[in-house]
């Protein structure tokens, strides 16, 4: 498996910053410390009480609340109050360094329902967070001594403070001044949607926003599993969709899952800070009252 191994070593020589991702051998190291919250990203509490990675607790990305129905919008980034109440009853503390990980490669949003946690840890403002490199699977193969059964408890804490930060965040607006402000549009869905061929089951319309560019989320997962491709891959990806590694991208898809992985590639991996993500994304495009364009 091809790790992204300049910034784990980067993240090994300098243990005071978290790196955005680490790799299973580095957790196997630092499993149950007191100040690493290791937390499973799956869609099943039943499959997480037969076997979990030791010290882990569990989420659900649609029934633990980091995503709310709002005026029409599905998955729609819930008020910071309201986000703080999933922490505290989840033990974090500010200072602690959250590892996510995602259970199943054969759940086609686990990756990205992960990105989509470390977002929203992003927007509070916490400063070390990382995602499992190989998620559960590949933990398990290589370790799988470190892998137990039921419930990992924990003490909540009622002093999480957060400091929002919204520069990582678009909305509406700022797709409409897109142009003006220098931002480029990232479609960060398969092909035959952003073009126009194929649309989700239930959503309205066929198509994209205008002038947007595509670049499949999925691309920057190996095998499109829960292992990302390394950094020489990501910018012959990045060239071949004829995108600047530092140019300012705001990156949607229908509802800010999958283009969360792209936020998370550009913004951490690739170091370039002038990276947004449209969380609401088509789905708010269209509460909107915005037209969609197709390519075909």
């Amino acid at each position: 498996m091809r790790l992204l191994s300049q910034i784990i070593i980067f993240f090994l020589i300098i243990p005071l910053k978290a790196s955005p991702i680490v790799s299973a051998t580095w957790l196997s190291k630092n499993l149950c410390k007191e100040n690493i919250k290791l937390i499973e990203v799956g869609s099943s509490y039943n499959s997480y009480l037969v076997e979990h990675i030791k010290c882990a607790q569990y989420t659900n990305f649609y029934k633990h609340g980091w995503r709310e129905s709002k005026k029409k919008v599905p998955m729609n980034l819930p008020e910071p109050e309201f986000l703080i109440k999933i922490i505290k009853k989840m033990g974090i503390s500010n200072e602690d360094h959250i590892i996510l990980y995602p259970k199943k490669n054969t759940d086609i949003y686990s990756m990205a329902e992960t990105t989509a946690i470390y977002f929203t840890f992003k927007f509070l403002g916490h400063k070390k967070i990382s995602i499992l490199n190989g998620g559960y699977p590949y933990f398990k193969k290589e370790f799988d001594l470190f892998v137990e059964e039921g419930e990992f408890k924990v003490k909540p804490n009622t002093s999480y403070k957060a400091q929002i930060d919204r520069s990582i965040l678009a909305n509406s607006n700022d797709i409409i001044e897109s142009r003006k402000n220098n931002y480029r549009l990232v479609d960060s869905r398969e092909k035959d949607f952003y073009l126009g061929i194929n649309k989700l089951k239930g959503f309205g319309n066929f198509g994209t926003i205008e002038s947007s560019i595509n670049m499949p989320s999925k691309w920057f997962l190996e095998g499109r599993g829960l292992s990302f491709n390394d950094l020489n891959l990501f910018k012959k990806i990045y060239n071949y969709s004829e995108i600047d590694l530092d140019e300012n991208l705001i990156f949607f898809c229908y509802s800010g899952l999958e283009s969360s992985i792209n936020w998370f590639v550009s913004y951490e991996l690739m170091k370039n800070k002038n990276s947004k993500l449209y969380e609401g994304s088509l789905f708010d495009w269209i509460v909107q009252n915005k037209l969609l364009y197709k390519k075909l």
